[in-house]
């Protein structure tokens, strides 16, 4: 089981370290598309583009962290109305719909990458949109992955989640 955590802990530090690195290069591209149009007079055309890449990106991994640290606006306000063995019948449930959300999220990108695989950016020919949403499917795996450690803690009672 702690193998499992360090293993999802070491996710969500990967994921962090890239949402930083995307936070950077979405400033840097703003910075480099004001001196291009206002210094050089022309434009980088995919910028729009590159910034939905990065921004779905961005989104997704941090959903992830967000999960990860229990602070996604879910059932906080309900959980915590609940003491005991009622607490931790309405945790098991909060992990199982968890879980289905996580399933829903991986079945929306399977159902999306049989479109997005076959279309590509205008200014970008040879990229495919399949690589935008790809964060969509390993934030859903995260949430499944996580949902179901987060149950076999609850119950086995080793731990609050």
């Amino acid at each position: 089981m702690r193998v499992f955590d360090n293993i999802l802990n070491w996710i969500i530090k990967i994921a962090s370290v890239i949402i930083m690195c995307i936070i950077s290069a979405i400033v840097l591209l703003m910075i480099n598309e004001l001196f291009l149009r206002n210094i050089v007079g022309e434009s980088f055309s995919g910028m729009t583009e590159v910034a939905g890449i990065l921004f779905l990106w961005m989104a997704f991994l941090g959903v992830m962290i967000l999960f990860n640290n229990n602070t996604l606006i879910a059932l906080d306000v309900f959980v915590t109305g609940f003491n005991g063995k009622k607490k931790k019948v309405v945790d098991i449930i909060h992990q199982i719909v968890s879980f289905c959300l996580g399933v829903a999220i991986c079945f929306g990108y399977l159902e999306l990458y049989p479109y997005v695989s076959t279309t590509y950016y205008s200014s970008m020919p040879n990229l495919s949109k399949g690589l935008q949403y790809l964060p969509l499917l390993i934030c859903g795996i995260f949430i499944c992955l996580k949902s179901i450690n987060n149950l076999i803690k609850l119950i086995i009672n080793k731990e609050n989640v």
